[in-house]
Formats: structure tokens, sequence, C-alpha cells
């Protein structure tokens, strides 16, 4: 079973009632689950307009004021990322084809792509799924607002206006993935949105500050790209979990967190066993549940499930019954990364 935690990364942060953040990297599974026997993908730009619908766009463009060829750098940024998302998790190995096939140029999804020219695909790159972006399109609207802040001037303290403007880039794309009898075995499309936003002492200077119209796409579209790789691949992701690092002035409470800061869990989690046993219930209490947070940043969930139950039951820890949950969710998780990479 894949239980791939990656050499653990301590984040700690001071909480309220004397927690303490830390966290460990493991994979996600996908949101779907696409065939376990798919390794290999080849990533296909199908956003560029035949002839006729290439010049109709133009003519749309010029009056609705859109910015020429924006959305065609956004589709290739879109690609990239997806690229980047892939290559990053265990399971694809990715490749963008240099052709590029021709759909609507618009947000609407064309027909699927031919059966012989999805396999003549697979074909010339040595894959076993093609994954095509077939739609895309962009709007963005800016609107300016008036602001006021305080300043001191002379040492008196005046009230400044200024203006504040947002650009809010709206993008829609529309994906399929192809398997290898040149099925659609995935249709999605999906909207990805971002808010840009400049000041300045007018509204036009305002609005003059903020991103160029095509830089605002492009860094949209790299968001959505990610964003769909995130929905069919295994991701690597940060989990971050709590622990106690004081009780009733007990110094091997802080002696543990400092080795847990260090990442040597081995050594807190001895001390917390040994304190699992003190006399003093609210020692006793938090140190069983470190010692199940422990197992886990280890990768044991069953032994983390042990001892959250029994802070739980034993001491009536509230947070115990929490992480138990949170604890049986990483497993269901863990399942279902098992069945999307083929290791059951």
């Amino acid at each position: 079973m894949i239980r791939i935690i990656s050499a653990l990364f301590m984040l700690l942060l001071i909480l309220p009632s004397c927690r303490t953040s830390v966290a460990y990297s493991g994979l996600r599974p996908a949101d779907i689950s696409l065939p376990a026997d798919i390794k290999s993908v080849v990533l296909v730009n199908r956003y560029k307009a035949d002839r006729r619908n290439s010049w109709m766009n133009i003519v749309e463009g010029i009056f609705t004021g859109e910015m020429l060829f924006a959305d065609r750098r956004g589709v290739e940024f879109t690609l990239s990322s997806l690229q980047q998302r892939l290559m990053n998790g265990p399971k694809y190995q990715v490749v963008i084809a240099n052709e590029q096939l021709t759909g609507t140029g618009t947000g609407m999804l064309p027909p699927p792509i031919s059966q012989p020219d999805v396999q003549r695909l697979l074909s010339n790159h040595n894959a076993q799924a093609v994954i095509a972006i077939e739609a895309f399109d962009s709007d963005i609207a800016v609107r300016t607002e008036p602001r006021e802040r305080k300043r001191t001037v002379n040492g008196k303290e005046v009230m400044e206006q200024y203006f504040e403007a947002f650009e809010v880039v709206r993008i829609t794309i529309g994906w399929r993935i192809y398997g290898m009898t040149g099925s659609v075995i995935d249709q999605h499309q999906m909207t990805s949105t971002r808010t840009f936003n400049a000041r300045g002492n007018t509204p036009a200077l305002a609005q003059s500050n903020l991103l160029f119209p095509m830089d605002a796409i492009m860094q949209t579209g790299t968001l959505a790209g990610d964003a769909y790789g995130v929905r069919i691949a295994p991701s690597w992701v940060s989990y971050r979990r709590t622990i106690y690092s004081k009780a009733s002035g007990t110094a091997g409470m802080k002696k543990a967190r400092r080795m847990a800061q260090r990442g040597d869990w081995q050594e807190a989690s001895a001390i917390w066993e040994r304190l699992s046993r003190s006399d003093d219930s609210r020692v006793a209490k938090r140190a069983t549940y470190n010692r199940a947070v422990a197992a886990e940043m280890e990768g044991d969930f069953d032994t983390a499930l042990l001892w959250a139950r029994k802070a739980a039951n034993q001491y009536g820890l509230r947070e115990a019954d929490q992480y138990i949950r949170t604890l049986n969710f990483r497993l269901g998780e863990l399942q279902r990364l098992d069945q999307q990479m083929g290791d059951e």
C-alpha cells in the first residue's frame, strides 16, 4: 500500500491553549479516478479555430474590445501549468504535442477528436491517453472605487483620498481526456477567476497600474491548469496537525516538542509514551494524544488510531474524537490513492 510520506518538514507555530502546529508532505489522491493503467499522457492544444472561425474571432475581438491573441497565450500557459503539475506527481510521464488541432477558438467545446487522430497522437508520442484543452475564453472586467486613509502630515493627522482599481479575470476552459480506444474518459468544463488590484491618486492612474490584460490572463490560466492537474492526478500536499506543547509545567512535554521540531519523532514518542502513564490526567491525556500524532508523522496509521482512541475513550479528550475522524478520512484517501496508482 502506498503511504508515501516525504522527508518530514516541520512548520511549528505557537497556537492558543499551548498547542503547536506540525505538518508533513503526503500524496493526496486525484478528485477523479482515471484508469490505473494510464501512466503516460500527451497534452494537446486544440484551441486554435479553423480559418473561417479565426476571422470571426478577430472581428469579435475588435468590436468587444478584447485583446487579440491573448487567449492563445493563456492556453499555452494553462497547458504548461498542467504539465508541471502532472510531472511533479508520481504517476504520469508527460509530453506536450508539437502539433495543434483545430477547435472553435472560443469557450464552446467542439465535437470530440476523431478516433484515428487520437490513436495517431498516442502512437506518435508513445502515450496511453490524450489530454486536450479544447475550449478557452476570457473576460476581463475593471472597476474603480474611492478609498480614504489616514496620514500624518507635519504632525497632524489628515484624511487622504485615493482610488483602488480592480481587474477581475474570468476564464472558461473545456477539457477532454481520450483513452486508448479513442473514447472520451473525462470531459470537464471549468471556470477560473482571479482578481488583481492596484492603487492611484486618480481613477485613470489606478487603472494604469493594473496588470497588463494579457499577463493577467496568463496568470489566471496558470492557476486553472494547476487546478485541473489536481483533479486528475495524485498530488503532493501539506497535511497539518497539532500537538500539545505543555501540560502542568511538565518539563518532558517541552523536551518532546523540541525533539519533534528537529524531526526526531522516535525520541519524542518515547517521552510521550512514558508521560501517558502519568498520575496527572492532564499530562497523560495530552501525551497520549501527541503519541497518536507522532505515529501518523511516521506513517503508522494503525498505531495512530490506537493512541487517538485511547485519548478519546480513556480520557474523554474532545480533540481526539475529531482527530480520529481526520485519520479515518486520510486512510480513505490512501485507499483511493492505491487504486489510482494501480497498487492494489
